[in-house]
């Protein structure tokens, strides 16, 4: 990148976050934005980002539409990401992605946080610990699409997404801070793992999955409760993403005391789309 197109990307970076607080209801938008690996589109830079933007971050096959740019650059946008992309948005542009994206089918998403210290925030789990690239345990037993995705996210390709899918193949640049992953041990082999997608200021994105044959002994939880606890040392509180047709996420979290703050929609290709 030359330093001319080095310093508009920098202007437009700039403008983007000025129209995305830090938010827990935009902290994947945000995040996107901060993380090193995302572009901002604009149809024209940068007085454009005024009317709405895209932004899309790549090795993810995500994309973030703010406000309501113009529909063919959104159409550009997704039309050149590889892979099946999450396209998200704030409800109330919804009907003018739908616009954009017509037959694409659409998923709602519900946000939560933790209005104040839940009662378990200074009392450590048993057999749950964070670790890093350097300390990380033997993922051998993990299934492998999931083990791929755990490696990637210590490596700092983060790509749990809120409908799953096909990925580009490619690197991306060192993450900005190490990332940490927590995990609930069984017989001496993590068995469910969280750790953030996305970081703010001040928020963290939730991915969290437990191996099939520990779900529902409270694994997840106590990997939720371990990785809250070490994020809230950085100033960071969690976010819970959980899509509208997933009862046991949205009980998961309900019962750690997270509460909505927020909705997002989700569109993703429909199957003859031609983009997977």
């Amino acid at each position: 990148m030359g330093h001319g197109a080095a310093a508009d990307f920098r202007l437009r970076l700039m403008m983007a976050l000025e129209r995305v607080p830090d938010d827990p209801w935009r902290v994947d938008t945000r995040g996107m934005l901060l993380s090193g690996r995302a572009d901002v589109v604009c149809a024209q830079a940068p007085e454009s980002a005024a009317d709405g933007f895209v932004v899309c971050m790549p090795d993810a096959a995500l994309v973030s539409v703010v406000g309501r740019p113009p529909r063919v650059l959104i159409r550009q946008v997704v039309d050149d990401v590889e892979g099946d992309p999450n396209v998200l948005c704030q409800p109330v542009d919804a009907e003018y992605v739908r616009s954009a994206l017509p037959g694409w089918p659409r998923l709602g998403a519900t946000l939560h946080t933790l209005r104040a210290r839940p009662d378990w925030a200074d009392d450590p789990d048993p057999d749950a610990r964070v670790f890093y690239a350097p300390d990380a345990p033997s993922l051998a037993h993990v299934p492998p699409p999931l083990r791929r995705e755990l490696i990637a996210a210590l490596r700092g390709r983060t790509t749990a997404r809120f409908v799953p899918g096909s990925l580009p193949d490619r690197d991306v640049p060192p993450p900005r801070e190490a990332l940490p992953i927590a995990a609930s041990w069984h017989n001496g082999e993590p068995v469910a793992f969280c750790y953030p997608v996305m970081r703010t200021e001040a928020w963290w994105d939730i991915s969290i999955e437990t191996l099939p044959a520990y779900r529902r002994q409270g694994h997840g939880a106590r990997a939720v409760r371990t990785m809250t606890r070490h994020m809230w040392q950085t100033g960071r509180w969690p976010v819970w993403g959980a899509r509208d047709d997933n009862p046991g996420s949205l009980g998961l979290a309900a019962s750690l005391g997270f509460e909505e703050v927020g909705r997002l929609c989700v569109f993703t290709p429909p199957p003859d789309d031609g983009l997977a």
